[in-house]
């Protein structure tokens, strides 16, 4: 949903008027800003400032979403959940919305971690998710993960059989966040999603899993182990010694370090 910034303006107005101040005593108000300014909001020839934009809000007691986009700020909202995951229950819609709207975001890019982050922890599995694996190297012991009834590749697996080793990575273009994958792993009611077509010999191993952190940009190595007390996989202190060199899958290390060095050269415009 686009921004009408002259829709903008119009609201920005009717705080400033609500307040009964000129527009040089608001601008003054939010950072001693010149009338020019104040006027150009309101006439909707550009935005304020994501910082200003926030000061604007709790002056005028709103939400940032609100001030963005007026009465249709959930139905923007909706969209970006769709958009990510698809058709939702709309208990867990009406959560998240009402989450993003305490939380008083207001860049874009701020709401759409905050959708990524409930996506990823809230929305449960689907038959849709469940993984499918598939023997693509026998003698590199080499497997393909997909989900999507077996139509959209998401991982590579090595079994490392002398060190009881499960190393995964992202399938180049996966549309599967490996922080979600992290939480099938970790919960025994979602663990089965990921687990369930694993061949015998690769259930219940220790698992290294190489990612690009998307925050950081670094290389990031989740050390798992399983526990058949909770029948899923969990990350202790005691698990880092699977980072020591020798226990590492140096293919995986190595293009998950070509792929941190292409984001930095070319990162992304998101």
């Amino acid at each position: 949903m686009e921004i009408d910034k002259q829709a903008v303006g119009n609201r920005i107005r009717q705080i400033r008027q609500e307040l009964k101040l000129s527009m040089e005593k608001f601008g003054k108000l939010i950072g001693d800003l010149p009338r020019s300014t104040v006027n150009n909001w309101e006439r909707g020839i550009n935005l304020p400032k994501t910082e200003t934009l926030h000061q604007i809000a709790e002056i005028g007691h709103v939400t940032n979403e609100y001030l963005l986009y007026g009465e249709q700020e959930n139905q923007y909202i909706l969209e970006m959940l769709q958009k990510k995951a698809g058709k939702l229950d709309p208990k867990i819609e009406g959560l998240i919305v009402d989450e993003l709207k305490q939380a008083d975001l207001v860049s874009e890019k701020e709401m759409d971690r905050m959708v990524e982050f409930f996506i990823t922890n809230l929305v449960p599995p689907t038959e849709q998710d469940q993984f499918t694996f598939q023997c693509i190297d026998e003698k590199k012991r080499l497997y393909l993960g997909s989900t999507n009834f077996g139509k959209e590749a998401q991982l590579y697996l090595h079994h490392d059989n002398q060190n009881h080793i499960l190393h995964m990575m992202p399938f180049t273009f996966s549309n599967f966040s490996v922080d979600r994958l992290l939480v099938y792993l970790a919960n025994q009611e979602s663990y089965s999603y990921f687990g369930k077509h694993l061949p015998k010999k690769l259930v219940e191993k220790a698992i290294l899993l190489y990612s690009i952190n998307q925050s950081t940009g670094d290389v990031r190595i989740a050390p798992l182990v399983y526990s058949k007390e909770t029948a899923s996989y969990q990350y202790t202190e005691d698990n880092q010694y699977l980072l020591e060199q020798q226990y590492l899958y140096l293919p995986f290390v190595m293009e998950v370090e070509k792929e941190r060095l292409l984001n930095a050269a070319y990162p992304s415009s998101k």
